[in-house]
């Protein structure tokens, strides 16, 4: 039903292997933001107010602090 009225895609995730995941449901590729719907999920779901601001401040600033995406870092 998401991907119908929204295009919102499925990913099977393995979080033991992650290149093992799957997209079940490729997401539909929109050229702009839903504002309404982004604001209305903002309020009602504050992990996703967190990843609005870190996408902000990625966009602002160019930089991506690992701590904040979950990223590991690889050691020389």
């Amino acid at each position: 039903m998401l991907f119908a009225a929204h295009g919102i895609g499925l990913i099977k995730l393995d979080a033991e292997n992650p290149t093992e995941s799957q997209v079940l449901i490729p997401a539909r590729e929109r050229d702009e933001i839903d504002w309404d719907m982004a604001n209305r999920l903002a309020t009602e779901n504050r992990d996703f107010l967190d990843y609005v601001k870190l996408v902000k401040q990625f966009y602002q600033t160019g930089e991506a602090r690992p701590m904040d995406w979950d990223v590991h870092e690889e050691k020389d």
